[in-house]
């Protein structure tokens, strides 16, 4: 067996072990946080059409993609709407998702590099596998992010390796599907086209790769909006929801990076007065309704905007803060007592008994004297509840292992992309020029509108081509070799 079969291999059995980890004895219970895609999976399976991101029976909507939702649909259909059945499928699709991610960087590599490929792949693993609220332990459509970017990057290098065998099918299945996944690949699917075409455009007969992959992309942009025209009244090219994002990362969060505490109070899945507003106006009134207010913030102060992008620029390239979603309740509330908690901002409630503290990250002497206001009936309990919520909270992401994560997650891999190029004279090896723009290409719209860890974990495949460039970079240097 070749090296780079062995390193495929053995990033399944990686990844399947972590899944059972993490998921033994039962599914941990972030693998049943179906979320936008699910309730709109459901209601596709339940005969409601693409419709109810929130459930409640709210109409057709364009909140989330395409992609993930057909996935979830699919998997609903065989084995289940919402059932623990189902939440093992796609916990496995999940680990096979990624398994074949690293099996294409492996393919994508091996040519550029042994100590590229095995770095690249060991990194890849580790995250994949170890991060806390990673694909493993949460469900979400990261892995379909991920696993389509390396699909990029393999393809992109094949044809800029081998111009007359570009394995064409490849590409103009990528450029389909990259716009139905997110906005951010679909911005990467147009810089790989723009680089494709640049690289071959003293020969003429060799543009027809890049165009008909432009094409293809376009083709997937028109029938979804074509949909979203039928359904909404509307063209929708990708998602609804850009304007609500917009106003979240810029009004309500006036640093450009909200809080996990505005996001929970703003998003109609957790708000019941958003979610009546929501439903009563429908989707298209109710995005356009943060259109206004949020173009006015930009316009009275477009410095204030632009220093807001150079802070989401920051959280993309060197810390990327990581919060979670909240922090799960652990005492039983009286129903008296869930309602004055809910309404002073204190709890988002998830069910009659249980929720998240949203403020989380407040200073405990503040928070207690908060409840203390109140008139609790159980505030005793709940103090010493949410005082062990926060421990665990500051354990997980403001200790020492939380703060490293979050330069891990961003600047550790953009400085080994950088020293790589120091290394080389200024050169970059060809697969770290081509992951930096993929790379760049998802994180474009994000860092414009609103970026979070969510839009960051992605990335994972193309910062683990930029640690694996440095070490290459470093072995060539000391080897005297020519850049790959």
């Amino acid at each position: 067996m070749g090296s780079h079969r062995l390193l495929a291999w053995t990033g399944l059995l990686v990844l399947a072990l972590a899944a059972l980890l993490h998921n033994l004895p039962r599914l941990s219970p972030g693998m049943y946080d179906w979320a936008e895609p699910g309730n709109v999976a459901a209601a596709l399976v339940q005969g409601r059409g693409f419709s109810d991101p929130f459930d409640g029976g709210t109409g057709a909507t364009a909140w989330v993609s395409p992609a993930p939702v057909l996935v979830e649909a699919a998997v609903f259909t065989a084995f289940g709407v919402k059932t623990p059945a189902s939440a093992s499928v796609l916990l496995a699709l999940s680990v096979l998702g990624l398994a074949a991610a690293n099996a294409f960087l492996v393919a994508a590599l091996r040519p550029h590099g042994r100590l590229l490929c095995a770095a690249a792949s060991a990194w890849f693993l580790a995250f994949a596998a170890l991060l806390p609220g990673g694909p493993l332990t949460v469900l979400s459509e990261a892995w379909l992010d991920i696993l389509l970017s390396a699909a990029l990057l393999w393809a992109a290098l094949g044809a800029a390796r081998n111009p007359e065998r570009p394995n064409t099918p490849a590409i103009l299945l990528l450029c389909f599907l990259s716009p139905l996944e997110n906005a951010g690949l679909a911005v990467a699917c147009a810089g790989i086209v723009a680089a494709l075409a640049w690289s071959r455009r003293s020969r003429p007969r060799d543009l027809v790769l890049p165009a008909l992959a432009a094409l293809a992309a376009l083709l997937a942009v028109g029938l979804w909006t074509a949909r979203n025209i039928a359904a909404l009244g509307r063209p929708v090219p990708l998602k609804s929801n850009s304007w609500f994002e917009l106003h979240l990362a810029n009004v309500d969060a006036t640093d450009g990076l909200p809080r996990m505490e505005t996001v929970l109070r703003r998003l109609p899945y957790f708000d019941v007065r958003e979610f009546d507003r929501y439903k009563a106006l429908g989707e298209v009134a109710y995005v356009d309704s943060f259109r206004e207010p949020a173009l006015r913030a930009v316009r009275s102060d477009p410095l204030h905007f632009a220093a807001n992008v150079g802070r989401r620029l920051g959280a993309a390239l060197v810390f990327s803060r990581r919060e979670g979603g909240g922090q799960s309740t652990r005492f039983p509330f009286q129903r008296g007592d869930a309602a004055l908690l809910s309404a002073s901002g204190e709890l988002i409630t998830m069910g009659p008994s249980l929720g998240l503290w949203a403020r989380i990250d407040t200073p405990p002497a503040e928070e207690r004297a908060r409840l203390r206001a109140l008139g609790l009936k159980d505030e005793g309990a709940i103090w010493l509840d949410w005082l062990s919520c926060r421990l665990a909270f500051d354990q997980e992401y403001r200790g020492p292992l939380g703060i490293a994560l979050c330069f891990l997650s961003a600047g550790v891999p953009v400085m080994a992309l950088l020293l790589s190029a120091v290394v080389l004279s200024g050169h970059l090896l060809r697969p770290a020029a081509w992951a930096a723009l993929v790379a760049a290409g998802m994180l474009l719209p994000y860092v414009l509108v609103n970026h979070n860890e969510r839009h960051q974990l992605p990335l994972i495949a193309m910062q683990a081509v930029f640690v694996g460039a440095l070490c290459q970079a470093v072995l060539s240097r000391a080897r005297g070799a020519t850049v790959p």
